[in-house]
């Protein structure tokens, strides 16, 4: 069996120290909940995070269990009240401890706090009845207290395709794209049925953050008739989430619309004609689909390969978008088409948008810039990050990469404070309980 141990990696990752777990029962935190949704949350001076990122495409069978799971855990860590993990006289961070052992980093990774339970996502556990086969691909929700208990496993999604966004209202609730279908779930104590609002959806799109939201967009498909007529393309509408009415919003021509995002009372998506040709656009629909489109890109898709590999919002007039090679800065202006620049010259990946700054990561670690004054500081100088696995909470960019001495593919949580990053002094540690081998970059065998 592989031994475990814990580690604090110091503000500079030079050395590594063992600390040993708490075994005492979990406190039940209260306080202000933030960055709630993403892959990592907060209440009061508690972090819930995932240990490690794990890719469901490597999940064997009899992974995620209790048995397995003995790394790839969620954890919590306890701060002081200005943010920072203590540490004890050796320097080892104190107070990190295990919530649950199930799988919560990984491609579709959501923790949404709600009252005293925190709701999160994990790899389905389930074997197809028919075929006795595993189906990591899909996510299973649970929930749990905030002191790790009461585990409740609440629903399977149905596809590899499914999202998750909380609309924190006074009664909050979970939306949920799944099966072709846009459903509803109330958060309480005692959890009603999933109520099914629209269906026959191809796809739906939801704000990145949690929030209170008036309307859903998604696409429809067109009809037998339509089709043996000659026609193609799909249907933007639009779901009422007050009144649960559905309205449509038009057709766009011979073109299929492709939904990218919807934020800052924007929708962003891209326009695919029938020879495989598109670009992508912005739109705040205040008069009808089309009326106030903004084209933000000059190259798109064309003849079914797309020139973008990612469109990422940071306001209602700025969009980044990544190419093969760099990022792009389009900034909407007086006419429809967007004006643009290069904002990073260099093979990156877009991160996370917070505010004034885009984050990206590349071979070197993670980095930020100001679209406005396009000044780059360096967040962690940390190779080896997992891509689109960072998430942000307060003064914290949390990401996860491999140790140094990695000789396993475990990739484990890590975190930066985004002030020292302003001072030119990027200070970063690992909060992560890991593997012995990949600490001292010996296999060890027991």
């Amino acid at each position: 069996m592989k031994k475990i141990i814990s580690i604090l990696a110091v503000l500079i990752l030079s050395v590594c120290f063992i600390f040993s777990g708490c075994s005492k029962p979990l406190q039940l935190p209260s306080g202000e909940v933030y960055s709630n949704g993403g892959s990592v949350v907060g209440v009061g001076n508690y972090v819930y995070y995932a240990n490690t990122y794990v890719d469901y495409t490597t999940l064997e069978s009899g992974d995620n269990t209790e048995n397995s799971t003995k790394h790839n855990s969620l954890y919590r860590v306890k701060t002081n009240d200005y943010g920072y993990v203590t540490r004890d006289d050796e320097e080892k961070i104190e107070n990190i401890e295990k919530v649950y052992s199930k799988i919560t980093g990984f491609n579709n990774s959501h923790m949404f706090v709600v009252g005293n339970y925190l709701y999160f996502t994990s790899p389905n556990v389930h074997k197809e009845q028919k075929t006795g086969n595993d189906r990591f691909d899909l996510t299973t929700l649970f929930r749990v207290k905030l002191d790790g208990t009461g585990l409740k496993e609440i629903l399977t999604t149905k596809t590899s395709q499914g999202k998750f966004f909380l609309v924190t209202e006074e009664n909050p609730y979970l939306l949920i794209f799944d099966d072709n279908k846009i459903s509803k779930l109330e958060i309480k104590d005692n959890l009603g049925s999933v109520e099914v609002l629209v269906s026959d959806v191809l796809d739906a799109v939801f704000p990145k953050n949690y929030s209170v939201i008036n309307e859903v967009y998604y696409t429809t498909d067109l009809s037998e008739d339509e089709k043996n007529a000659g026609l193609s393309g799909n249907y933007l509408n639009k779901l009422n989430l007050a009144t649960e009415q559905t309205s449509l919003l038009g057709k766009p021509a011979t073109q299929t619309i492709t939904l990218v995002a919807y934020e800052n009372g924007t929708l962003y998506y891209k326009l695919l004609d029938k020879n495989g040709d598109s670009l992508y656009y912005g739109d705040s629909l205040t008069n009808g689909f089309g009326a106030n489109q903004t084209k933000y890109t000059l190259v798109g898709e064309t003849n079914g390969e797309d020139s973008v590999a990612q469109f990422v919002p940071i306001n209602e007039n700025n969009v980044v978008y990544k190419t093969e090679s760099m990022i792009f800065l389009a900034s909407k202006n007086q006419t429809s088409t967007a004006t643009y620049q290069v904002l990073v010259d260099e093979d990156a990946y877009i991160e996370y948008v917070d505010g004034d700054y885009v984050y990206y990561s590349t071979e070197n670690g993670l980095y930020r810039i100001s679209y406005k004054d396009q000044i780059v500081q360096t967040v962690a100088e940390q190779k080896n990050i997992k891509q689109g696995s960072c998430d942000l909470t307060g003064e914290y960019i949390y990401f996860y990469a491999k140790l140094d001495t990695n000789t396993t593919e475990n990739f484990y949580a890590f975190r930066a404070n985004i002030k020292t990053a302003e001072l030119n002094n990027p200070k970063y540690e690992c909060i992560a309980t890991v593997l012995e081998e990949d600490l001292t970059g010996d296999i060890t065998e027991e």
